[in-house]
């Protein structure tokens, strides 16, 4: 399943994409490559294929443009022959250098299939030679190129690391895994950013002793640590009613509080596989307790789920894309 991590126009100290791929269609296959590895590992590439939708219907003179001159942090050119001959190669280039003219750092970093001499890109500028390194290379070091970086709205192509903690070995297992964390990802997408806090604080620090039922926790605990009335922490989680949450109060002696919230997860999605659906109905709210575990690289740490569901960002749910 594709990463759910959209590019956005105009977020404001954000790139809608690491880096825009620059080629001519004669090297289509090699490129993709590039792209495919560099979304395994969590980067967001411009690469038109994957923009079929968001292309149609614009004009594209004026799109690319934006793209290529403002959209990413870098621009991968890769010269050729075909490259220096194509007219819209030719556009997207002039992009790339007026947005290097007015930068400080690099920012076209070009890659050759041969020697042809690109206008415009001086042979002093530092370049990769194609010929003898893989797609699979390459992506390795654009990824080393963009350094440590803060990703947005991302879901890894395949959570490796949420399958071990369940102890999933079957595709069948992975795949109901998958798509439930799929949801809960969609459902904070969904929320306010105080009611994602409010949710991951509730995940992190309750009592799992209950699960894959429920996670219970002191309303008075939840008061002190967020400042919230009961009152206001109960109508915020009852208004999220139509995102799947199930909340109730209950005393509770034996955790020593008077009022407990017991607060339940359930997967509003209709799946076509009867597996999915009861998988989903069983453990909705248990994987939603990992992901912010696993996704938060700290398992039990409120701020650190805090972190993971203010950036949207789940990229330690994979190996791939895990610097641990």
């Amino acid at each position: 399943m594709a990463s759910v991590t959209e590019p956005v126009e105009g977020r404001p100290g954000e790139f809608a994409y690491d880096v825009a791929l620059s080629f001519a269609g004669e090297q289509r296959g090699y490129v993709e490559r590039v792209a495919k590895a560099l979304r395994s590992q969590g980067v967001r590439p411009f690469y038109d294929d994957y923009e079929r939708v968001n292309l149609w219907g614009k004009d594209l003179y004026e799109h690319l443009d934006w793209i290529y001159q403002k959209a990413a942090r870098y621009c991968v050119l890769f010269a050729s022959a075909d490259y220096a001959r194509k007219v819209w190669t030719t556009h997207e280039r002039r992009s790339a250098q007026a947005r290097a003219l007015q930068s400080y750092e690099e920012y076209v970093l070009p890659v050759r299939f041969d020697d042809t001499d690109i206008p415009g890109l001086r042979s002093t500028v530092g370049f990769i030679d194609l010929r003898s390194l893989s797609a699979t290379k390459l992506a390795d070091l654009i990824v080393e190129k963009l350094g440590p970086r803060v990703r947005h709205k991302f879901f890894p192509p395949e959570p490796d690391l949420l399958y071990s903690v369940f102890g999933a070995g079957s595709a069948e297992d992975q795949g109901a895994i998958e798509a439930v964390a799929h949801s809960f990802m969609q459902t904070l997408v969904r929320m306010t950013t105080e009611e994602r806090r409010l949710v991951a604080h509730i995940l992190a620090e309750g009592c799992r002793t209950q699960l894959p039922d429920n996670v219970h926790i002191s309303l008075d605990i939840v008061r002190r640590d967020l400042g919230f009335t009961p009152s206001d922490v109960l109508e915020r989680l009852t208004g999220m009613g139509s995102l799947g949450f199930d909340v109730e109060v209950r005393d509770d002696p034996d955790h020593g509080a008077d009022d407990v919230l017991v607060v339940r997860w359930v997967d509003t999605v209709a799946y076509d596989d009867e597996f999915k659906v009861d998988f989903a109905d069983a453990r909705a709210t248990e994987i939603a307790v990992r992901m912010l575990d696993v996704g938060s690289g700290d398992e039990g740490c409120s701020q650190c789920a805090r972190n993971c569901v203010d950036s949207l960002d789940f990229s330690l749910l994979a190996s791939s894309t895990s610097p641990r």
